[in-house]
């Protein structure tokens, strides 16, 4: 998307720099973060000789990198009418505001996480990290995987799908064919995530079935 601004602004600074004022317009209008969550600051000076007489429409347009986070360059063309008059490059650099997830304490690795393990606060960033949680869902009710120190950041690598049904521990089977449902119990055999099958002993029976994890230390067979 190209955003047309002119130089013709009431304002005094956007008569001064009219050239960072339209490429600041440009992010604020085509960046994809909510408003008032980003902040620029401009890497290169205004360029010299800038001031032309008459009518000047800046056209804005970026270079290469388009994610806006990050250092940016944008080309900005001068024309009066149709005709081109110049094209200069503003470089800058824009940062974002974003919700970071942190421990509260330190945590040993197989800690299943509850709300009072993980803070949330907001820091500025010049990029997004690749394994950044994005959301306190993203944290909560998992196991950590890895040691981490009071203050540290959550990242998705240390954070596993903790298991609802353990090894050697009692589970409640659901035999569900439409009509009719039986529960009994059961002895699982190994753990299990949510939506994974697994190997549970029949008390009544001792023989081995398999069942999908449904919920917490309740597994279920569908006919």
């Amino acid at each position: 998307m190209v955003l047309f601004a002119t130089a013709a602004h009431a304002d005094n600074n956007l008569k001064a720099y009219p050239l960072q004022a339209a490429v600041r317009e440009y992010i604020e209008a085509n960046m994809p973060w909510p408003p008032g969550t980003a902040r620029v600051d401009f890497l290169s000076s205004e360029p010299e000789n800038k001031n032309q007489d008459g009518h000047v429409t800046l056209r804005v347009e970026p270079a290469g990198n388009v994610d806006f986070i990050g250092d940016m360059a944008f080309l900005v063309r001068s024309l009066k009418g149709r005709h081109l008059t110049r094209t200069d490059t503003v470089r800058a650099r824009i940062e974002v505001l974003q919700n970071v997830f942190v421990a509260t304490r330190s945590l040993s690795p197989g800690t299943v996480l509850t709300d009072h393990d993980v803070r949330t606060i907001q820091k500025w960033v010049r990029r997004i990290h690749p394994q950044a949680v994005s959301s306190l869902e993203d944290v909560v009710g998992k196991r950590l995987s890895t040691q981490i120190p009071a203050g540290a950041e959550f990242q998705t690598f240390m954070l596993k799908e903790a298991p609802l049904v353990r090894k050697g521990r009692m589970v409640k089977v659901v035999f569900d064919n439409g009509p009719m449902q039986i529960i009994t119990l059961g002895l699982s055999e190994e753990d299990g995530i949510a939506g994974s099958m697994v190997r549970v002993r029949n008390i009544t029976s001792n023989k081995i079935i398999y069942a999908r994890v449904l919920s917490d230390s309740l597994v279920g067979i569908e006919y």
